[in-house]
């Protein structure tokens, strides 16, 4: 007489366990990564947008305080050559009554380069200019903003108008 010893099935026991520490490993692993991946810096992209704006906002009524509003986010070579046209623009703005107010698109930003501590941001500025006898024009533009990083913060080294 033969005897069989039944066991219990325990075929699924080891796929079940197989499975369960898979799924383990696979979230330690993402969890792992997720916290030593490095946070996105937004700042360059923000300063880049306030400063095109701040650059096509400007009023005859206070000259001044617009032109020094640039200058506050600007660093060299920019800020050198923004001051070197400070007297022009002020005289200009003051001369002709003008009021230029500037608008950026909710999605009018694009970060084009990021290394380290330095960054190029396009930004679309939509620029209303209006005078005194109440004519109001209204130009597209885009200007490439280059940008450093300094001890202090973000400060923008170059804003050129590409279209």
């Amino acid at each position: 007489m033969t005897r069989t010893l039944t066991h219990p099935q325990r075929s699924w026991l080891l796929p079940a366990m197989l499975g369960v520490l898979i799924i383990a490993l696979v979230g330690t692993s993402l969890w792992l990564w997720r916290r030593s991946a490095p946070a996105i810096d937004d700042a360059p992209v923000a300063l880049a947008r306030v400063e095109a704006q701040n650059f096509f906002t400007l009023s005859y009524r206070h000259p001044s305080a617009d032109l020094d509003r640039v200058l506050s986010l600007a660093s060299d070579p920019f800020k050198a050559q923004y001051s070197a046209r400070r007297d022009a623009v002020a005289r200009g703005l003051v001369g002709k009554k003008l009021t230029l107010t500037a608008h950026v698109p909710e999605h009018g930003t694009a970060l084009e380069y990021r290394n380290g501590d330095r960054a190029q941001v396009l930004v679309a500025v939509d620029a209303t200019t209006a005078t005194p006898d109440g004519h109001r024009e209204t130009n597209h533009y885009r200007v490439r903003v280059r940008l450093a990083k300094t001890a202090t913060g973000w400060l923008v080294t170059d804003l050129t108008q590409v279209g």
